[in-house]
């Protein structure tokens, strides 16, 4: 989500203000994008107190800037802004849903109160942007809400950085300590449940079986890597965790393979630089992903959860590099013609000004 928002800063900040109310940890990555930051201490987690003296605060200096339009991203941002929003007298207002809030793993109470609130908090929204067409039907047949309230708008990336180039990647592997010639599956993720990094260690440990020389790289943080480490350890596997790693073009560059084994997505960017690499993915069937993913063309996809269909799948690609090689010059073929940044602003541009036009 942060780099889908900050990459629309810096288009937009090219032909307009624009003003992002966000934690002070984003604050040095907006302003560098083009942004005027209003700092805001909001937390994930539902907290009454502050978030009513958030909504406050924002209303107020919403008012005060004479702010016209007001784009909201994520579920805690959607419930705080958009209500804030409306408190001020702005009308023109834009939420972008990233990622289902049907995620099975979600206590159940968490689920009914975001479908809830959800229900109602259309009321307060000119247009809601979902990032696949999988959570634009989740929201109309699971939520009820009309068809004309929300529209598609795919996640787009610039593929400019993602070369690549076989000669970067081995450099990668070399201080990673990974064999030039070792099959290498990867996979860059924050390391929580949802990413799904559990399903790719057991499909390793199998995978081992018939590839012995297999390794295994994670590039990402996040709360379940000790977990993550652990498992490795306790399979076996040859699993490199780099932690953060600045440079993921080179990072992808030095995989064959690339392993999305997410249990939920909407429509993962990680997918898209992999493709942008031209390296063929394996990707569970969840969310938005089978709309980036064409089934033996671009890439494989299986069942979320099957760590047997992951490995069998990784399998395939790594013993048969031509397959795998024409998969990955068509996955950076389609995120060019369908995918772009370019493409991802240009419409969102185009809702803004309906929006706004629709209040004159």
């Amino acid at each position: 989500m942060k780099n889908h928002l900050l990459s629309l800063v810096r288009a937009m900040s090219a032909q307009s203000k624009v003003f992002v109310a966000c934690h002070p940890d984003m604050a040095a990555e907006c302003e560098a994008a083009g942004a005027r930051v209003l700092p805001v201490p909001l937390r994930g987690e539902l907290t009454p107190r502050e978030d009513m003296n958030c909504i406050r605060y924002l209303a107020a200096v919403i008012r005060q800037l004479n702010i016209p339009l007001v784009h909201v991203h994520g579920a805690k941002a959607g419930l705080v802004g958009r209500i804030a929003a409306r408190l001020s007298g702005v009308r023109g207002v834009i939420y972008t849903v990233h990622n289902s809030i049907f995620y099975e793993d979600w206590v159940a109470w968490k689920r009914w109160l975001l479908t809830r609130a959800e229900v109602q908090l259309r009321f307060l929204t000119t247009r809601i942007i979902t990032v696949s067409e999988y959570l634009r039907r989740e929201l109309i047949e699971r939520e009820g809400i009309e068809k004309h309230r929300v529209v598609t708008v795919h996640n787009g990336i610039d593929i400019t950085p993602f070369h690549g180039d076989r000669a970067v990647g081995m450099a990668v592997r070399r201080e990673l300590g990974i064999p030039e010639d070792a099959p290498v599956v990867g996979t860059v993720a924050r390391l929580a449940p949802q990413k799904g990094v559990t399903y790719l260690i057991k499909a390793l440990a199998r995978l081992r079986n018939y590839l012995p020389s297999v390794r295994g790289v994670v590039v990402g943080d996040g709360p379940l890597r000790e977990d993550l480490e652990r498992e490795a350890s306790e399979y076996a596997v040859p699993v490199t965790f780099t932690g953060y790693y600045a440079d993921i073009p080179a990072s992808l560059a030095s995989f064959d393979v690339v392993a999305i084994p997410s249990v939920t997505e909407g429509l993962s960017l990680s997918v898209l630089e992999a493709m942008a690499s031209a390296r063929p993915v394996v990707a569970a069937a969840v969310g938005g992903l089978p709309e980036v993913i064409l089934e033996g063309r671009t890439g494989l996809l299986v069942p979320p959860r099957d760590p047997e269909a992951l490995s069998t799948a990784l399998y395939r690609l790594l013993t048969r590099p031509a397959e795998a090689g024409r998969m990955g010059t068509a996955g950076r073929e389609r995120v060019r013609q369908s995918f772009t940044l370019e493409k991802m602003v240009n419409r969102t541009r185009e809702i803004y000004h309906q929006a706004l036009g629709n209040l004159r």
